[in-house]
């Protein structure tokens, strides 16, 4: 099977655009668990297929409903769901060679392949005038087409400026059938009632591949900077309380770092001993004074809960390392201890967020695999979100590495259940597929394995994925 299937995707892709490298194979596996991959040659995918257009990604599908083999499809690789990882043995889709990026000022929007990595698209926007709005803590290797899948934001807040999917004009997708589909508008104005672009923006990877995206131009705005640091984590809470209730202007981005967090960042991005927890925060708009007065706003919130310091930092270069130390924080965390990384997302709802953080202070005691980790608390705060990070030693065996990972993913669950909340970074599916189902019910479940159905009859794409890996 192995070899017929190199040899008809070598027609549809040419030679160089298809592997079966050992190395190859295992690269095109890897995701951010801390556990090894099972290296057994047959548990791996047969080939590494990278197509260039919608024309080639069809044919693949088509031939993969022929044979009935699986197709996975694989931007950078930096979901934390465990959907990164093929879970059957299939045909690997890497869309690197859809990079392309199209800004049409004429028209008011841009179109880009999914294989465009989002600083890239940024980037390019940036020297226009314009802004993305995405922006994950992987953005210099995530791909657009896995900001549509997920339909993540990343560090934005939601409440400022809302989902990658409100700003999609349209789409081009290859059903897991290889039908070609066309969705959407070239207009500014988005269709309204039915729009099939709904069923491909965070859509787990299940009901197409994306092959172009079309999303409308946000003009770039001025920003402002603030940093605020407490003598404890609570009191950033009540800060953030304060900001929704007292109708503050919500920034754009809202980062909070505990103590411990904070000072190891701060040292690795060079900046002096912070004297407590922080708080940091980029206020938007129209023009530089309008910013700082935004700016300013949300300092005199938190000044109400009595902090350390509260400051705009008006130094670009200061900002730049403070904003280093959060975005380089993971792996900073992992060299001071010479482990690898594992965190959850729990998210929380504003009357609960003061007794969340309480709560999370003591993540290392709600399971005993945790005794003895190195713990930090951090996450995007004003979108009420936290990343509770553990730090797992190398010499761990696999099984043990697994166990850890699948308390987090139990205690994520039960947390934001009890919140009545979901995760807005990662996907719905794979390793949250049991948190779906408590969450929603059987009967939305059901209902979901139903569309797919509807999209992919032979159950093509993303094979595992929606049944939890």
């Amino acid at each position: 099977m192995a070899d017929r299937v190199y040899e008809k995707i070598k027609d549809i892709v040419g030679e160089k655009n298809i592997s079966d490298n050992f190395f190859e194979l295992i690269n095109n596996t890897l995701d951010a668990f801390p556990y090894d991959l099972d290296l057994n040659k047959e548990k791996l995918p047969y080939v590494v297929v990278k197509p260039k257009d919608e024309k080639e990604v069809s044919e693949i599908l088509k031939f993969a409903n022929n044979e009935n083999i699986p197709v996975y499809p694989r931007g950078s690789g930096t979901s934390l769901t465990g959907s990164a990882r093929a879970p059957e043995k299939g045909i690997i889709l890497d869309t690197g060679r859809m990079n392309f990026i199209e800004i049409d000022t004429d028209y008011g929007y841009f179109e880009c392949g999914p294989g465009a990595t989002v600083d890239s698209v940024d980037i390019a926007l940036g020297k226009q005038g314009f802004f993305l709005p995405v922006y994950p803590g992987s953005r210099i290797v995530a791909t657009m087409g896995g900001m549509m899948a997920g339909n993540t934001s990343g560090h934005i807040i939601d409440a400022s400026i809302g989902k990658p999917a409100d700003y999609v004009l349209g789409l081009t997708v290859v059903l897991p059938t290889g039908k070609i589909l066309e969705t959407g508008s070239k207009a500014l104005r988005k269709p309204a009632g039915t729009d099939l672009t709904k069923f491909f923006v965070g859509n787990d990877g299940l009901t197409g591949i994306v092959t172009r995206i079309r999303m409308r131009l946000v003009p770039a705005k001025q920003r402002a900077f603030g940093i605020v640091y407490f003598k404890d984590p609570e009191s950033i809470g009540k800060g953030v309380v304060r900001m929704y209730r007292e109708k503050a202007p919500a920034p754009l981005f809202m980062e909070f770092m505990d103590k411990a967090t904070t000072t190891i960042g701060f040292e690795h991005a060079g900046l002096p001993v912070p004297p407590g927890c922080s708080i940091f925060f980029a206020s938007l708009g129209s023009t530089e004074r309008e910013a700082s007065d935004n700016s300013q706003k949300l300092l005199d919130v938190m000044r109400k809960e009595n902090p350390i310091r509260a400051e705009e930092i008006k130094d670009l270069d200061e900002w730049m390392k403070i904003w280093t130390a959060r975005e380089a924080i993971i792996a900073s965390l992992m060299q001071k201890h010479d482990g690898q990384f594992s965190g959850p997302e729990i998210v929380t709802t504003l009357p609960n967020l003061v007794g969340c953080i309480k709560e999370l202070e003591n993540y290392g005691e709600k399971d005993p695999i945790f005794k003895n980790l190195p713990l930090y608390l951090l996450g995007h705060i004003g979108a009420l979100t936290f990343h509770p990070t553990l730090i797992v030693p190398k010499d761990w065996d696999d099984e043990k590495k697994r166990r850890l990972v699948q308390a987090e993913f139990e205690i994520e669950c039960e947390m934001n259940l009890r919140f009545g909340t979901c995760g807005g970074e990662w996907s719905q599916f794979g390793k949250r597929t049991k948190f779906f189902k408590k969450r929603y019910g059987n009967n939305a479940y059901d209902l979901i394995r139903q569309i797919k159905k509807v999209f992919d009859p032979n159950n093509i794409l993303n094979r595992g994925i929606l049944e939890g890996l």
